[in-house]
């Protein structure tokens, strides 16, 4: 699939610009049988955050792992990460994309911030894997990794490179929250965004600070 996109949906991610620190209260919010509690903040109430379905967190120095549990189908999640309009609903905005081995992925996550990614890999609709370049960081590198499950699909992210635990962790968190809605067909406004940044981020320090 190839295109170029500038504005592919009214829904898009474009996030509003980072606030500064606030204190962010969390709370632990009912999930789907089966599945652990994930907190979330208490300023987001809809539907698709009472049934989040992070089911594992992984974070070392050298790579962040997330594990997320859909109630979809595998292919409606594969749709997720490679259709234009819905990558624009939980990822930013789609400005060059081409998901097939040796193409280019390139998002404005807003404030002219642009991400720019090489596929190395794209067998649908199990796995997805490529390079990943930010404004002032290290190359890194993205896989997605997809299966059939009991719930409808499982995925694992894996973002590896140097440094990535600090900030990466609750904002993977935080992305797939937004993909969840988006393969539900649910819409998650963008302005709570940092708040939901905020939330996982604040539960992270949480559990690192017990010993």
């Amino acid at each position: 699939m190839s295109a170029s996109a500038s504005a592919v949906s009214q829904r898009e991610l474009a996030l509003p610009e980072r606030p500064q620190a606030e204190h962010v209260s969390i709370v632990t919010a009912p999930v789907r049988k089966s599945l652990r509690p994930v907190p979330f903040g208490s300023t987001v109430g809809t539907d698709i955050l009472r049934s989040m379905s992070l089911s594992a967190l992984a974070l070392n120095d050298g790579a962040v792992t997330v594990s997320w549990s859909f109630q979809a189908p595998i292919a409606a999640v594969w749709r997720g990460l490679t259709d234009p309009a819905l990558l624009s609903r939980w990822l930013g905005t789609v400005v060059e994309i081409d998901i097939r081995t040796g193409g280019r992925l390139v998002i404005d996550h807003g404030q002219g911030q642009l991400s720019r990614s090489e596929v190395t890999e794209a067998e649908a609709p199990h796995r997805l894997t490529m390079t990943w370049e930010f404004p002032d960081e290290p190359r890194s590198r993205v896989a997605v990794e997809l299966r059939e499950s009991d719930e409808g699909a499982a995925a694992k992210l894996t973002h590896t490179g140097p440094d990535l635990a600090a900030s990466y962790g609750p904002g993977w968190t935080t992305h797939l929250t937004y993909l969840e809605a988006a393969v539900q067909g649910e819409t998650i406004p963008p302005s709570q965004f940092w708040k939901l940044y905020a939330t996982f981020a604040a539960l992270r320090n949480e559990r690192a600070s017990i010993p």
